[in-house]
């Protein structure tokens, strides 16, 4: 089946198929072509075994190759990895600095990869974090592939005593180190405002999924938006669903979590406000509204998910017990803080005309997308229920009454804070601490429980036992082929500066506005056209005749 790819703005690009996912290509290297200088891999990660023979080495007999936009060419040829001596060696677990430090000692290669080791994507955000902290204290091992961001801190994640290695979707040969030794991956993962959506949310993603697949990962739980199919004009929206079919048709053991609002942003964009007298933004209540859930219960939902085999293949849609419209949200605020909001009403013909005035321009497009973004969130689907249904919880083994209600979640801020304005700071009551912990560890139990009516569903793949040497073989080999991949492309005549390529169009296009540019403001300044000063520039450097 054909796999349509997102439509981008500014171009839109061609389609790519889904059913050359991935490929098989035989080891057969370029003739004549010389060794490249291979990049240092990415920094060693917790519980891996740090060696595999020669034999194994070459068992795999071909070299997995991973599609790109366009399909992908062959491989060049992958050396046999040489047996290194036996011994201890010390690994860090760092991105910006040496932050962990611990031996490592090196495996047999039939060690097979523990279930319970789980590579985390998006655990600095508001649900990665959350899932991080509840598979830790559950007793799985926990990765987490961050980006190298100053303006994202991540010792929160070592503190709690998860393992933190670089990587990113945008570096696809940082991707199969990250991999290797691990049973599931959990997809939180999501651009970020001034990100570009398409290159991280569907190229990468691709590339990810492609990495896991031919390193035999046995599960991937993926985070998307609900309703995403049925938006098809929503960039971030499309992408996700187009996401969400290539992950089906990879074959991998997936399950699909469309998770609706999170109560979280709601505290600055509406409790804050409110209980600071600022200006809140509300509507002419021709929205629905939204069924937001609380980032705490969409992690326990998660971690059910990952561990049940009824979940396999499935697409569920994760929602709160209550549908809240904006305005209900901001009398919930009033009445929760004691305070009258300053509400500034903006109409839906409002939000149509500014979306299509800042539809008109490329500078203002990313406005318009997020402003759709936000009336389709708000509007639903009539076609498609507004709560999650009791087939949901049931398959997840959770009941309705254990999710978190937005008035219980606002209403827990306001008491923090005001006990903190009183008082000078918040002191927990005697108690309060050992019951939340009670609570919530009966919570996590209950998601993490199995039953005998745990059953596979017909057609969805069995698990397989995959040894830590095989991943560790295919991660060299993948690497290897992105490496040599970003060296062709760096050669390649298109990216050069001169001559008559799209680069150099683009440069010297940009180049040519900006003396342009500057050649009138100089005659605006100077009073000299710019015929003048051309001549006059040509005579600084020309010789005296």
């Amino acid at each position: 089946m054909a796999l349509q790819e997102p439509r981008r703005w500014m171009p839109v690009l061609a389609a790519t198929t889904a059913a050359s996912a991935t490929a098989f290509v035989a080891g057969t290297g370029r003739s004549g072509a010389p060794a490249r200088p291979v990049a240092p891999a990415a920094p060693a990660l917790r519980g891996a075994p740090h060696v595999a023979t020669t034999a194994e080495s070459s068992s795999l007999g071909a070299a997995p190759a991973v599609l790109g936009l366009g399909g992908l060419g062959v491989c060049g040829a992958v050396k046999q990895r040489k047996q290194r001596r036996g011994g201890v060696t010390a690994r860090k677990a760092t991105i910006t600095a040496s932050m962990e430090t611990e031996a490592a000692v090196e495996e047999e290669d039939s060690t097979p990869v523990k279930k319970t080791s789980v590579l985390v994507l998006g655990a600095t955000g508001t649900i990665g974090r959350q899932i991080v902290r509840q598979l830790l204290n559950a007793g799985y091992s926990v990765r987490c592939m961050l980006r190298n961001r100053a303006d994202r801190p991540f010792s929160f994640l070592v503190d709690w005593g998860a393992t933190v290695v670089e990587g990113s979707l945008l570096r696809p040969e940082s991707l199969p180190s990250a991999l290797v030794g691990i049973h599931t991956v959990i997809d939180c993962a999501t651009a970020r405002p001034e990100e570009d959506v398409y290159t991280i949310d569907w190229e990468g993603k691709k590339r990810l999924i492609q990495c896991a697949k031919e390193m035999k990962v046995q599960r991937y739980v993926f985070c998307s938006i609900k309703d995403c199919d049925k938006y098809q004009t929503v960039p971030l929206m499309q992408i996700k669903y187009l996401t969400e079919k290539f992950l089906k048709d990879s074959g991998i053991r997936h399950t699909i979590l469309r998770i609706s609002g999170l109560m979280q942003p709601l505290i600055s964009q509406y409790a804050v406000s409110v209980l600071d007298d600022q200006k809140v933004w509300g509507d002419d209540g021709s929205m629905p509204g939204i069924a937001y859930i609380d980032s705490q219960d969409v992690s326990r939902m998660m971690a059910s998910a990952m561990i049940k085999e009824r979940t396999v293949g499935q697409t569920l849609t994760l929602t709160g017990p209550k549908v809240w419209s904006t305005n209900d949200v901001i009398k919930l605020c009033e009445e929760l803080s004691g305070r009258d909001a300053d509400v500034n009403v903006v109409s839906n013909q409002q939000m149509q005309l500014t979306m299509a005035a800042a539809g008109c321009f490329d500078w203002t497009v990313d406005v318009a997308e997020r402003l759709k973004f936000v009336e389709v969130n708000q509007q639903g689907s009539p076609d498609s229920p507004m709560l999650m249904t009791e087939d949901t919880y049931q398959a997840l083994g959770m009941e309705p009454s254990g999710t978190r209600k937005l008035e219980e979640y606002i209403g827990e801020y306001y008491r923090r804070v005001f006990k903190k304005l009183t008082k000078g700071k918040y002191e927990a009551e005697p108690g309060e601490l050992e019951k939340e912990k009670a609570e919530s560890e009966a919570k996590l139990k209950q998601a993490l429980s199995q039953d005998t009516t745990d059953q596979l569903p017909a057609g969805q793949p069995e698990e397989v036992e995959v040894t830590v040497a095989y991943q560790r073989d295919v991660a060299e080999r993948l690497q290897k082929f992105f490496e040599d991949k970003v060296l062709s492309e760096m050669e390649d005549e298109q990216n050069a500066w001169f001559g008559w390529v799209p680069l150099a169009e683009v440069f010297n296009g940009r180049s040519a506005m900006m003396g342009f540019s500057l050649g009138l403001f100089t005659e605006w300044a100077t009073d000299v056209d710019v015929a003048r000063q051309i001549d006059l520039v040509l005579a600084i450097f020309s010789p005296p005749s």
